[in-house]
């Protein structure tokens, strides 16, 4: 379901509705997956969505883009969720996932695709924006680094400026400066997420997207176009965030040997435990350490595709539950944020997966 939204957010970025018989089909499709996922939520809100919260609310969103029209009783199993958050994991909403909603609840708000929940959906959305702000770090992170791109294009978005929520705006938008200058931004998801943000721009935009403005064409004025006015660097320097999300590119010599980092691999949830030391060059993922793992030991993993990567969905056979996941974690007891495709271990580091419970 969420790649078929995502499919149709960007069939609007580019200034494109959705129609004919094929546009007809993909949004009867998105519409049926949501269909689904409300019966397996349940009339009684008791089940759960069959992907996740994230994925319903970018459905609706994508739809809502398009001025697409889903059921009250679709829209209402979103709000329920947020007025409700015993059903979501860990018995709160995860920021990205709240920003998430937040977008859908202000397209519907904008759109008045459905005015019998215009109250709800106004109740609903300041609900959602004041979780956000609580969450914010002292860093200025709206949860973590990686949520903070969606939650700022909710804030951004908002109908209702006050001074708190653009000293909050501003806060986030130098910590996610900082991080650009770190390289933390390499997962296509994130990245898509944070260049609406880099042009004063969220996905509540793509209702009505500037189709008139004149397609960049030099690589040196895209660069530059994607900063607020007031960061954008003197030409002909570069811009400093689009260099720092484009993938590096190194012509290794031909008889260079690649230097090796030493990462100790555990699985405590099993019995008997597991541990050993895998080497990997430098600059591997995470997944490039189990993939090594798998090729000397007894260790076994499974994944399975997400919209962020792929997802470890078992490990020496042993599958999560419906109410369960592998945690990655930096041993001790650090929790990654990111994926096993995005996250490179250092030197000496030991990870550890651990079968948790939600």
């Amino acid at each position: 379901m969420g790649q078929l939204a995502l499919y149709l957010l960007a069939l609007r970025a580019n200034c494109e509705f959705v129609g004919g018989r094929k546009g007809g089909r993909l949004v009867s499709q998105l519409k049926r997956f949501l269909e689904d996922e409300k019966g397996a939520i349940g009339h009684n809100h008791q089940g759960h969505p069959h992907t996740s919260y994230y994925q319903y609310g970018l459905g609706i969103l994508a739809l809502c883009v398009h001025q697409k029209r889903v059921h009250d009783s679709v829209v209402g199993k979103l709000l329920y969720a947020v007025e409700y958050e015993q059903h979501l994991q860990q018995d709160h909403f995860p920021v990205d996932t709240l920003a998430m909603a937040g977008l859908a609840f202000s397209c519907l708000e904008l759109s008045n695709l459905n005015p019998n929940q215009r109250n709800r959906i106004t109740v609903a959305l300041g609900r959602v924006q004041e979780k956000i702000l609580k969450a914010q770090t002292p860093e200025g992170h709206f949860g973590n680094v990686y949520s903070t791109p969606l939650a700022l294009q909710l804030l951004m978005a908002s109908l209702r400026p006050t001074v708190e929520l653009g000293t909050a705006c501003r806060k986030a938008k130098a910590a996610l400066l900082a991080s650009l200058q770190h390289k933390a931004f390499q997962n296509p998801l994130v990245i898509s997420q944070l260049l609406p943000i880099l042009n004063q721009r969220s996905y509540v935009d793509l209702i009505s997207p500037d189709c008139q403005a004149p397609r960049v064409s030099s690589r040196e004025e895209r660069r530059t176009k994607a900063w607020p006015p007031a960061l954008r660097p003197a030409a002909p320097s570069p811009l400093p965030g689009t260099v720092l999300l484009e993938p590096a590119t190194e012509t290794p010599s031909q008889t260079q040997v690649p230097e090796l980092i030493h990462v100790t691999l555990k699985v405590s949830s099993i019995f008997p435990s597991y541990r050993h030391s895998v080497s990997v060059p430098v600059g591997s993922s995470l997944e490039d350490v189990l993939k090594k793992a798998q090729e000397h030991s007894r260790f076994r993993y499974g994944t399975q595709a997400s919209l962020s990567g792929p997802y470890l969905t078992s490990v020496m056979g042993k599958k999560a539950g419906e109410r369960e996941f592998w945690q990655l974690l930096r041993a001790p007891n650090t929790p990654l944020l990111q994926g096993i495709a995005d996250y490179r271990p250092r030197d000496g580091e030991a990870i550890e997966l651990r079968l948790v419970g939600w």
